[in-house]
Parts: structure tokens; sequence; C-alpha cells
């Protein structure tokens, strides 16, 4: 379930924020939905002086804190613009700095293959010279066996599955763009696979892995590569979606993007010691969905 909670001033937005939460047990809790690295809070642009625009924003995010009320339990991984969480510390959240790898000037080629890192370079002409060739005509279902081998090597559940991918293929399709590239040897056998998604000029590396039996062609590289070069033509910023696993993290370091650090903000009430305390926790929460509920309907008017 989702909704947008939204501040406005006459008809114009001032700030939204989309929520993802489940309520199974009828307590809210508000969580990152699969395959979606960050979300967070989005201001109108303003021409007000910085320090001004700051109090503002730290004035509608505590509205928006208000808004959300009391949940069960709180996890959002914010966008990198979302750069002052104090509001939510002074509502008792807790934050911590995760990391993503992003290039923010794709205009020059001959800069983005000097910036890798030589370990990928020499890894990348390994796969060359192994004859792998990258090729965009690889099906869903074709990638879908791909990823599940990936993860299969690392004793893992895919991040999201078959069903929700088809759906995230269907809308990048229909309302943005996407391109599966993979790397794929003589003998037809794909050794590796991107999956990239944009809309205007912002492209993501969404899903990508490898035949755990064909890593050492290197393939992958290749591909991540190849991938980067396509991004040049329908993107200026590319966001590799970098991962935080210490096995992982390096090979995505080693494009030569730039670390971008962005926040990830959680909040676990203590659960409650009693009977008692668990009602009272029941009916406050409750009732702070109810009067959310009767002020949106009152905005709305």
């Amino acid at each position: 379930m989702y909704e947008i909670l939204e501040i406005k001033q006459g008809d114009e937005f001032q700030a939204a924020w989309p929520i993802v939460f489940d309520e199974g047990d009828g307590t809210k809790r508000v969580c990152m939905p699969a395959l979606t690295q960050k979300l967070g809070i989005l201001f109108a642009p303003t021409s007000a002086k910085p320090v001004e625009a700051q109090s503002k924003n730290q004035k509608l995010t505590t509205e928006l804190i208000e808004q959300l009320g009391d949940t069960a339990s709180f996890h959002q991984n914010f966008h990198e613009n979302f750069n002052d969480w104090l509001p939510f510390c002074w509502q008792g959240f807790s934050q911590t700095t995760r990391y993503t790898y992003v290039f923010e000037d794709m205009s020059d080629l001959g800069v983005l293959w000097d910036n890798l890192r030589q370990k990928t370079r020499t890894e990348i002409r390994q796969a060359q010279k192994l004859g792998i060739q990258v090729r965009d005509d690889l099906d869903l279902d074709q990638f879908l066996d791909v990823i599940r081998k990936t993860f299969a090597r690392q004793n893992r559940s895919p991040l999201g599955s078959d069903e929700l991918v088809r759906r995230i293929d269907t809308a990048c399709s229909q309302n943005a763009g996407r391109k599966i590239l993979a790397g794929v040897d003589l003998q037809g056998r794909v050794h590796a696979a991107v999956y990239i998604a944009w809309v205007g000029d912002q492209a993501y590396t969404l899903m990508g892995g490898g035949d755990p039996e064909l890593r050492d062609s290197n393939a992958y590289r290749l591909v991540s590569w190849e991938t980067m070069v396509f991004a040049r033509s329908i993107a200026s910023h590319l966001d590799l979606v970098g991962s935080m696993l210490p096995q992982v993290e390096p090979v995505f370091r080693g494009f030569g993007a730039k670390q971008v650090p962005y926040f990830s903000i959680t909040k676990v009430p203590p659960a409650p010691t009693s009977l008692s305390a668990y009602l009272r926790s029941s009916i406050e929460f409750r009732w702070t969905r109810m009067r959310r509920k009767l002020r949106g309907a009152v905005k709305k008017r």
C-alpha cells in the first residue's frame, strides 16, 4: 500500500512525500518497496536565500512527519538531494549513511574510460578477447534466469519476484525507457546482463548479474561498460545503484563513478510491556490515523 503526504498553499504544492507501508496486523509499517533504492521528500523549487529555504523546508518536513503519525516501524532511504534530517532527529528517528555510485557528467567518453580502475579496464579487455559480444535482444525471461543464478550463488533471494520485475518492466516500457544489455559468447551462452531504466535525463542500472559458472570471462565488466556508453545517448546522469555489500561494492567503485551518500532513516518504537500498554498504543495509532484522514478530507474541500 502507499499514500502521498502533501502540503499545499492554495493550489500550489509546497512539499510531497510518498510513503509505502503495510498494515497486515492493523499497525502501520513504513518500508522500502523492492527494487527501489531511494524515496524521500520533494520540495517545490524556490528562489529564496539558502538559509530561508532551509528554515522553510525544516518546517515543511516537521508538518509531514506530523501527518505521518505513529507507526509500528519506519524505514525509508532518502534521495541524496535531501540533506537535512534534523526534523527527523528531533522527533526521535535514527539515521545511517548509505552510498551509491553516480556519474554526474557523461559527456566525455575518453574521461569515462580513463577514470576506470586499471583492473576494471584489464577485465573489460579480457572479455573482449574471449569473444564476448554485447547484445540488446535478450528477452525478460532470459534476464530473470541470469538474476536467479546470481542470487543463488550468494545464497540469497532475488530483490524482487518475477511478477514484480515484469510489472516494473511493463511500466518502464510504457512510461519511460528500458534496455537489457547482455554479454553472450560464440556458443550463445549468456554470461552477464544489466537492466538499465531511465526517465528524463536520469538513468539507473536497476538490476544486473552474471552466470556463476561463467564468471571468469569478466563479461559483467564489459556489459557494464557498454551500459555506460549507451547511457550517454539517453541521459546526462547515471546512478549505478551501488551495493553496500563488501564483496560487491568494489565492483561498482571500479567503474570510476562518484561515491554519493544518502540517508537511511529509521524508527522502531519500543514494544508495549503489558496488555494495557498494547491496547493504549493500538488506540493511539488508530486515533492518529483517523485525525490524519479527517485533516486530509478538510483540506480537499
